[in-house]
C-alpha cells in the first residue's frame, strides 16, 4: 500500500470518526432538549395553579407557597401585585380563587429556558359577590432553578 493510499485511509477514517462524534453530540442535545421541554411543561401545569390559586381564611400562606413557584425578577415583581393588590383585595372582599390547567403545550425552548402556552380556567369566589368562572390563555417563561422548573414569567395574552 502506497504512502498516499495510507494518508488517504486515515484522512477518510479520522472523517468518519469526527461525523460519528458529531452526530452523537447532536443526538444528545436534541434528547436533552426534548427532556428539558418536557420537565419544564410539567412543572408549569403544576405551578402555575399553584401560583394563581388562594383561600381566603389561608391566604398568606398559600401566597407565601405561591411565591415559592417563582424564580428571578419575576419572583419581586409578583410579591409586589400579592402586596399591593392580591392581599388588600382578597382580604376586605373576601375573594378565593382556584386555577385550573384546561390544556397546555411548549412553544419554544432549550435545556435551560422554555415557554409553554398554558389554557387557565380560574373559579373565584367573594363572600358578597358569588362565584363566576373564567377562561384566560398565558404563555409562561419556565427557568431551570437548580434542579428544578419555575416560573421565571407570566404573560396573559
Amino acid at each position: 500500500m502506497s504512502t498516499r493510499t495510507r494518508l488517504i485511509t486515515v484522512i477518510a477514517l479520522a472523517l468518519a470518526i469526527s461525523a460519528a462524534v458529531f452526530t452523537d453530540l447532536q443526538a444528545h442535545r436534541a434528547a436533552a432538549t426534548a427532556d428539558a421541554r418536557d420537565h419544564a411543561l410539567s412543572a408549569a401545569k403544576t405551578r402555575v395553579p399553584e401560583l394563581l390559586s388562594y383561600e381566603n381564611a389561608t391566604l398568606d400562606d398559600d401566597l407565601a407557597q405561591a411565591i415559592a413557584q417563582t424564580t428571578g425578577a419575576f419572583s419581586d415583581d409578583y410579591r409586589t401585585i400579592l402586596t399591593d393588590v392580591v392581599t388588600p383585595t382578597a382580604t376586605e372582599r373576601e375573594i378565593s380563587t382556584k386555577a385550573a390547567v384546561s390544556a397546555a403545550g411548549v412553544v419554544s425552548g432549550d435545556r435551560d429556558e422554555v415557554v409553554v402556552l398554558l389554557f387557565l380556567t380560574q373559579t373565584t369566589t367573594a363572600a358578597k359577590g358569588g362565584t363566576s368562572v373564567s377562561g384566560s390563555r398565558v404563555e409562561v417563561t419556565m427557568e431551570r432553578d437548580g434542579d428544578a422548573w419555575k416560573i421565571a414569567g407570566l404573560k396573559p395574552l
